[in-house]
């Protein structure tokens, strides 16, 4: 399964290179902008909130282009580390669709929680992305992450066995789906390597 989608995505990236390569004509940017005080045009109602209240995802996350995707991509990471700080992992929960690893990361957070415990360290960012590739409602990224050394601790003591050295992740990537009721992308597939 896992050749499958590295093919899947390796065709939809060079299918996007190919997409990309016509868009190379000069286009003249406008000559106006809004205001300092411009506000949403009625044709524009604001978005409800999504993500905790000290953390709500951007706008920029919720446009259904390619921009928006990594937006999505980038936010999906802050959440998971502010899940690793908090131990509250609702706002990854309410951004994932029948992700397995999405699941299992929620599961963990949940788990360590249910226990009394904590995680010290493990920020998880982003050193390398695709331009996420479009097809209608869904999106493919290929990203490379490293998270920093992670332990999980009870009463401020590392549990044995419960520490981890810094990771490289090089190959990894996934899929996102548009929900357009929500106006946000949800992460469907994270493959993590």
């Amino acid at each position: 399964m896992t050749r499958r989608w590295t093919l899947r995505l390796a065709a939809g990236l060079a299918a996007g290179a190919v997409v990309l390569s016509g868009c190379s004509e000069r286009q003249e940017a406008s000559d106006t902008l809004p205001g300092a005080d411009a506000s949403p045009s009625a044709s524009e109602p604001e978005l409800p909130p999504l993500g905790p209240p000290d953390l709500p995802m951007p706008a920029e996350a919720r446009t259904q282009d390619a921009a928006g995707a990594e937006a999505f991509v980038r936010y999906y990471m802050d959440a998971y580390n502010y899940a690793l700080r908090t131990l509250n992992p609702t706002a990854l929960s309410d951004l994932s669709s029948n992700c397995e690893t999405c699941h299992l990361l929620i599961e963990q957070v949940r788990d360590v929680n249910a226990r009394g415990q904590r995680y010290e360290g493990g920020d998880v960012r982003i050193s390398e992305i695709t331009t996420p590739v479009i097809n209608d409602t869904e999106a493919q990224f290929a990203l490379s992450l490293i998270q920093s050394p992670l332990s999980v601790t009870a009463d401020g003591d590392d549990i044995d066995g419960r520490s981890y050295p810094e990771r490289s992740s090089p190959a990894s990537g996934g899929l996102l789906r548009w929900d357009a009721s929500r106006a946000t992308w949800l992460m469907t597939q994270l493959s993590v390597q």
